[in-house]
């Protein structure tokens, strides 16, 4: 029995990128426990939380691995506790598949738009119309 030399395989998926480093939000260690996150076009590519203060990958299991093709490395964001994180995208760029590289990670505040801001005012929002709501109803129910 032969096979045919011209028949494509499957491609192998390119090994990971393995990211590790500092995280510092508005020039301050980021605290334990501190989401990072990396997406191309908001999709989940890589995920972890920081184990010690303004670190990322020092510990085992806690580097940002991150799956996606050489291509696809200019187009990666990062995201600490979801805000867009600033940081040298050339050593993204220049990197292999399978590379571990050193990625420092700043956020400022002042360009942040924090979940818990966000949702402390929706949550009183939501409040507000809830009570207005029950008050017309009783205001103007039927007798």
């Amino acid at each position: 029995m032969s096979v045919a030399a011209d028949e494509e395989s499957p491609q192998m998926p390119s090994l990971p990128l393995v990211i590790k480093g500092n995280v510092t939000i508005d020039g301050s260690q980021a605290d334990p426990g501190t989401n990072i996150t990396a997406k191309i076009n908001d999709q989940i590519i890589g995920s972890i939380q920081t184990g010690n203060a303004g670190v990322y990958g020092d510990l085992s299991g806690n580097s940002l691995i991150v799956t996606a093709e050489p291509d696809d490395f200019k187009n990666i964001a990062i995201y600490v506790n979801g805000n867009e994180a600033e940081y040298d995208g050339e050593k993204l760029v220049n990197a292999n598949p399978g590379d571990t590289i050193e990625l420092d990670l700043t956020v400022n505040k002042d360009k942040m738009e924090t979940f818990q801001d966000n949702s402390v005012f929706q949550f009183v929002l939501l409040g507000l119309i809830i009570i207005i709501a029950v008050f017309v109803a009783v205001r103007y129910r039927s007798k």
